[in-house]
């Protein structure tokens, strides 16, 4: 096993490579493998029900059974797999972490995108595309060594990552310096005063602020969640035995929360739509703009209809609706206002 402070470097390297990898493919799940006879065709199953629980925001029950995904199906949606090993916390026979890393094996699949986008269209069931805000999470733990904020302690963010991986969520830890710590105490946690966090939404690039307050009690374990969403606070209490399940039920919580919001149906403002950006002032900006409207994920095709000086306008081809949306969770395009004909102004960042 790895000493506490080995494990304690290694994770500032490994949270590094999870967090990016959290959003980079929303089509591939991974499931864990063990001895048991099957083990890889439950390995594949939970795989898919990542995607599907990603997709849609429905956690309450698998997705899979509404669609009528069975294995066999599954089988037919798989575009590659691959044995992996992941980085998970030892778990001590009461539920709650050692301190230490082991690697568990899993079986990562990747599915095919345009199959998944069809099945969830052909139900009814609208889609959270992969532009999604950047989650602001502060944590502070009381237990018996007291109250305090926490910002590397081992498991913890381990559990934080890996449902950030499992549920495609992009969430953000604060470093915990001097500055943080002056400007989001405990008792802005503990009570869930989103406003203290402003500030450092600006100095991180984040869009969404949230606040998870984890208290040990006589019978386990408590947790509050809270986050703000479209200017409104949002919050979940929770009680578990272990810290791993409240950090998995906030997020799903708040998964659910986010999809309600901004998933759309296939139908939805599909089409076409006019989009003028400005100022586009040499080909490098023009390149740079033409590859984030390309990559935005209801946009099937861009075509240029016009250019005037520092103006250009493109046609997009839209698959769904969320175009608005999307762009308004941040990135290189601000929005103006609408055009007459109901095209969109859009801005590029300098």
């Amino acid at each position: 096993m790895n000493s506490p402070r080995l494990c304690s470097i290694w994770l500032s390297l490994v949270l590094v490579v999870l967090s990016q990898a959290a959003l980079a493919d929303l089509y591939t799940g991974q499931g864990v493998l063990d001895e048991q006879p099957g083990a890889s065709d439950r390995a594949l199953m939970d795989a898919l029900d990542e995607v599907l629980l990603r997709l849609s925001g429905r956690a309450e029950a698998p997705l899979r059974v509404e669609l009528g995904l069975g294995l066999a199906e599954a089988q037919r949606l798989v575009q590659a797999r691959q044995r992996v090993r992941v980085p998970v916390p030892v778990v001590a026979e009461d539920g709650l972490p050692t301190g230490e890393v082991e690697e568990q094996l899993r079986l990562q699949v990747q599915f095919d995108r345009a199959a998944i986008d069809a099945r969830l269209a052909a139900a009814g069931v609208p889609r959270w595309g992969r532009e999604r805000p950047t989650i602001l999470l502060w944590v502070a733990m009381e237990d018996e060594a007291g109250a305090r904020m926490l910002s590397s302690e081992l498991a913890l963010e381990l559990r934080i990552q890996e449902q950030a991986r499992r549920l495609g969520l992009d969430i953000l830890r604060p470093l915990g310096d001097g500055l943080d710590l002056a400007e989001v105490a405990v008792a802005d946690v503990r009570g869930g005063f989103l406003d203290a966090s402003e500030p450092a939404l600006v100095r991180y690039q984040a869009s969404l602020p949230a606040m998870f307050d984890l208290r040990r009690t006589e019978t386990g374990w408590n947790g509050r969640w809270f986050w703000r969403q479209d200017g409104r606070d949002q919050s979940v209490n929770l009680v578990a035995d272990a810290p791993a399940e409240l950090i998995q039920r906030g997020l799903e919580a708040m998964l659910s929360s986010l999809a309600e919001r901004y998933a759309v149906s296939s139908e939805a403002a599909s089409g076409q739509r006019r989009v003028r950006v400005s100022p586009i002032r040499d080909q490098v900006q023009f390149a740079e703009v033409l590859r984030y409207l390309e990559n935005l994920s209801m946009v099937e095709a861009v075509r240029v209809s016009s250019a005037r000086g520092a103006e250009i306008e493109f046609e997009l081809s839209l698959s769904s609706g969320g175009l608005e949306d999307a762009l308004a969770l941040g990135g290189l395009l601000q929005l103006g206002p609408a055009l007459p004909d109901g095209g969109l102004d859009l801005y590029l960042d300098q």
